[in-house]
């Protein structure tokens, strides 16, 4: 198999063609992700079994991680879409942030969903709110999606109970130490959603996007819900994870952790969210609800085959030997721990940008990591805590085809993939940077 330099520059050009084919040719993503799997496959030697094998546990893998939930939350945001719902979250979010404000607003409501939840299950179940959001306060669609999508994204990325944050912890010896490795990933999460904001609200508003009348209900206010019975589909599902995330983090006995983890999986909590939605819908409506119900169903079907075929791609990327390459560099690495942070960082991107996963990047670095730490410097729980944070922020860089979370922001917002380029991707690059910046920033404080 091929290694070293030789699968890098395959894997540039794997990445380079899904770019360019995707976003200049127009060709369908879901051709372009399973021709660049195929063609990253044979050029590192793989064998032809392999590939067709390796292909369909990257597709399955994906939808059992985020099949139902995509479905789940698809449906539910039909429900609150038709009935008017997100026009009354709409409201609510205005009133509390001030109409100037939307696109802070949006991105501080990301950042602090995404701490308890998945970036991918949070987005899902919030993004329909971004539409009346933006028709009502007459700002850029485009920055109200890239701030809640960013906002999302950084918690779920630098803090537990997220599974790269406890596994990466777990790695770098920090299993008894989930306070420090908070309060730093808090700490950093700070400026870091500021950098989102400002990405945000200066650059994603140059991405134009015409919101046409139909995707968004118009109703008086007197039609609309009420506002707890539009908030309880989005808010229950939210609490019941985060309630579940628990489990993670607190000691209790089996049985209770079992009933918890329980509710609180994607996979029940969206379904109660989904019967709470149905307190939404009036008896004018009734008749309605099946096809809502369709519409939404054919809308999740597409936004599963991108997904399906990025988890393709990704799930050939991990056989290469991608994660050898980056244990060398890492083990000839000589200097001073800030050096060390920023080879930390720079592997974590590698990984990341060749492979799509942020968690599969976080938990490679790290145990390649771990055994060079001590012999760096790093010893105490604030130090390692930093280490970890280093990883984390180069794990952010870049999101792209390649990454799930990328299709779920472009699928249900409706962006184009090259719209999607340039907000969410390119804001990773700036929140990567910005958690590098503060990552040394402590270092030269704490160290």
């Amino acid at each position: 198999m091929v290694t070293g330099a030789g699968l890098l520059l395959i894997i540039a050009v794997a990445i380079a063609f899904i770019v360019i084919a995707s976003s200049k040719y127009k060709v369908h993503p879901f051709i372009v992700l399973l021709t660049a799997t195929l063609f990253t496959g044979l050029a590192v030697r793989m064998p032809l079994n392999e590939i067709a094998t390796t292909a369909n546990e990257g597709f399955g893998n994906m939808m059992r991680h985020i099949g139902l939930v995509v479905i789940l939350g698809t449906l539910i945001g039909a429900v609150l879409e038709k009935s008017g719902a997100t026009l009354t979250i709409a409201n609510a979010i205005i009133k509390l942030f001030g109409a100037g404000r939307p696109i802070a607003a949006i991105t501080i409501i990301g950042a602090v969903i995404g701490i308890p939840i998945f970036c991918d299950s949070g987005f899902v179940i919030l993004s329909s709110l971004t539409k009346p959001l933006a028709q009502k306060t007459k700002k850029s669609y485009a920055a109200i999606t890239c701030g809640l999508a960013s906002g999302l994204y950084i918690t779920h990325t630098l803090l537990p109970p997220h599974p790269g944050s406890i596994a990466g912890a777990a790695n770098l010896g920090l299993g008894q130490s989930l306070g420090t490795v908070i309060l730093i990933g808090f700490i950093i999460s700070i400026p870091v959603t500021f950098v989102a904001w400002w990405f945000s609200s200066k650059r994603a508003t140059k991405v134009a996007y015409e919101i046409a009348e139909a995707d968004v209900v118009s109703k008086t206010e007197r039609q609309l819900p009420a506002l707890y019975k539009s908030l309880l589909p989005v808010v229950t599902p939210i609490i019941l994870i985060t309630i579940g995330s628990l489990a993670l983090l607190v000691p209790m006995p089996a049985t209770l952790k079992n009933i918890v983890e329980f509710f609180g999986s994607p996979l029940l909590a969206l379904s109660i969210g989904l019967a709470l939605s149905l307190l939404l819908i009036s008896k004018k409506q009734v008749k309605q609800f099946q096809q809502w119900m369709k519409e939404g169903v054919m809308h999740a079907g597409s936004i599963l085959i991108l997904v399906g075929a990025g988890g393709v791609f990704g799930a050939i990327l991990k056989k290469t030997a991608l994660a050898d390459i980056v244990k060398n560099i890492a083990a000839q690495s000589e200097g001073s721990m800030l050096v060390f942070l920023v080879i930390a960082w720079l592997m974590g991107l590698l990984l990341k940008t060749a492979q799509g996963s942020t968690t599969s990047a976080i938990i490679i670095v790290t145990s390649i990591m771990a055994p060079l730490a001590a012999s760096t410097g790093f010893n105490t729980s604030m130090e390692l805590s930093l280490l970890l944070a280093a990883v984390a922020g180069g794990a952010m860089v870049i999101s792209h085809a390649n990454d799930a979370y990328f299709w779920v922001i472009s699928q249900f917002s409706g962006l184009s993939m090259p719209q999607t380029y340039k907000t969410f991707s390119l804001a990773t690059v700036f929140m990567g940077v910005s958690v590098l910046i503060m990552v040394l920033l402590l270092a030269l404080i704490i160290i």
